[in-house]
């Protein structure tokens, strides 16, 4: 087989792709949000 016949089904549809990607970097950014996050909260009731 080293014709590429054409007709092979990609190995993952786009949406799926585009899921794996967050789902890679939500875990990195969970805790630049949570910080953010306690930034505005602490800001906002203690006024640091």
């Amino acid at each position: 087989m080293t014709k590429n016949l054409g007709n092979a089904k990609p190995s993952a549809p786009a949406k799926e792709i585009s899921a794996s990607l967050f789902s890679r970097a939500a875990p990195a950014l969970f805790p630049l949000v949570v910080a953010a996050l306690g930034y505005l909260v602490g800001r906002h009731y203690l006024g640091l």
